[in-house]
């Protein structure tokens, strides 16, 4: 699951409606561990047995020779007129390359396309690159060229009943939900089924087997494993967000009068079993362990500072069982893995048991968290600025950071299964090992979302379509 499918925008978009809450347990402990981004090889297309720029060619006394024997040209019928004409030729080559150069220093527009073109193709005819300089974007371009592959096997763009669907991964492909309305579609694009639903604006979840749908500020909500329809049920309050385990049971986030939130939850058979409301601090997310039944919550207090409080609860009990603090953070986001929660923070990430012990706590006080994926072994990816630098860094369902590597530009995107990382710049789209030698591809349209459905197959969202492709 990423960042997309759990919460739907960066991180500072998803903290505007937190309030307050009273924390009185230890903090989470810090710690920071980032590794260095490899730096790629310098791409030089440039050939040994070339004739080389003119700027290294030598000293003008070189010419000696040359000049003298022009010189004595001129003592003999006509040598005149052929200085001459060797004096306009120099002009004329002088002229030329004044052009280029005023070309060449202009980067934006019609130049800048131009200057590409113009290098491109100057280095196709003659086989030689002699504008290689220190800022040229020339030489940039052709080192992800080189540093990517374009191996795409097979690419389809599905547009019949997809425009508006939430997009979420399902087992070997997608499903879409609209208003009223539940498909699945394959990885080749094919429609495996299609059902009418009871949900008009539809919150999704999904997870293992099982597709949870439900009335976005309303309170029904649905229970499907593929077509069939496993329950009904209505909520006596208002549903802001869900989760669904592997094992078939729903978390719901609500809301309560007199409260500042709360959740509830239900089996698979839609039996509630479990609800309970935060008097003290903004519900943020909530999840249930798929083994253990047992549930966290993110509560978060902006009182003074921004503090969020994680909250563990057994649905036979009332009372919470265990808390944990996270001083000066916004927890926007819980998963279960297992046992095992990650717990996504603005400015950390940490790993925690069911029972309410940290494994582990990744301080990213440092940098800016931009973008966060999980998949379903607790594989975690995030993008975030190092500085003024954008990083991809990768850790596994401890939080032990495995990967760090510095990206071309800040991905829009992010998705994660478990080795294999897939994110975008603009329309290029790039999947692979972070690290190792990534596929580019370039989408056809603006893209609204990335689903990574296996290590080589992966779905981009427009805004009107979906794309399927396998590299």
């Amino acid at each position: 699951m990423n960042d997309d499918k759990a919460n739907g925008s960066p991180v500072d978009d998803l903290i505007t409606y937190a309030e307050d809450t009273d924390d009185n347990t230890p903090d989470i402990s810090d710690e920071d561990d980032f590794g260095d981004a490899p730096v790629p090889d310098e791409y030089d297309t440039g050939d040994a047995d070339s004739e080389p720029p003119p700027d290294e060619i030598g000293d003008y006394d070189d010419y000696a020779e040359y000049d003298d024997y022009t010189e004595h040209d001129d003592n003999h019928n006509g040598g005149g007129k052929k200085k001459i004409k060797i004096i306009v030729a120099a002009a004329v080559v002088l002229a030329f390359l004044t052009g280029i150069a005023a070309l060449l220093s202009t980067d934006t527009g019609i130049m800048a396309t131009y200057k590409k073109n113009f290098a491109n193709n100057f280095s196709k005819i003659f086989g030689v690159f002699t504008m290689k300089t220190a800022d040229s974007d020339i030489i940039e371009e052709n080192t992800q060229n080189e540093s990517y592959k374009t191996n795409v096997r097979e690419s389809v763009i599905v547009s019949d009943d997809v425009y508006g669907s939430e997009v979420l991964p399902y087992k070997d492909g997608i499903v879409c939900a609209s208003s009223n309305h539940l498909m699945y579609i394959d990885a080749s694009g094919n429609t495996v089924w299609s059902e009418n639903t009871l949900i008009v604006d539809p919150l999704v979840s999904v997870r293992g087997g099982y597709i949870l749908i439900a009335e976005k500020g309303g309170g029904k909500l649905c229970l499907y494993s593929d077509s069939k329809m496993l329950y009904e049920a209505d909520d006596p309050d208002s549903i802001a967000a869900v989760k669904i385990s592997s094992a078939g049971d729903a978390v719901l986030i609500t809301s309560k009068a007199a409260y500042k939130g709360g959740i509830s939850v239900y089996n698979k058979l839609g039996e509630q079993i479990y609800s309970w409301a935060s008097g003290s601090g903004a519900v943020i997310s909530a999840d249930i362990s798929p083994t253990s039944r047992n549930v966290a919550v993110s509560l978060l207090n902006t009182e003074t500072t921004a503090t969020s409080v994680i909250q563990f609860f057994n649905i036979k009990e009332e009372q919470s069982y265990a808390q944990v603090n996270a001083e000066n953070t916004v927890i926007f986001d819980l998963c279960f893995n297992g046992d095992t929660l990650t717990a996504f923070g603005d400015n950390r990430l940490a790993a925690l048991s069911d029972k309410g012990g940290v494994i582990s706590d990744n301080d990213l006080t440092n940098f800016r968290l931009t973008h966060s994926a999980v998949d379903d072994g607790g594989n975690t990816a995030l993008t975030l600025y190092d500085d003024s630098v954008p990083k991809l860094n990768l850790y596994n369902k401890k939080g032990k950071e495995l990967t760090s590597v510095t990206t071309d530009g800040m991905p829009d995107f992010v998705d994660i299964n478990e080795n294999t990382v897939l994110y975008n710049i603009g329309r290029d789209v790039f999947c692979g090992k972070a690290g190792g030698k990534l596929t580019k591809y370039t989408a056809a349209m603006d893209i609204q979302k990335l689903i990574l459905i296996s290590q080589n197959t992966f779905a981009i969202v427009y805004s009107n379509s979906i794309e399927l492709v396998k590299i």
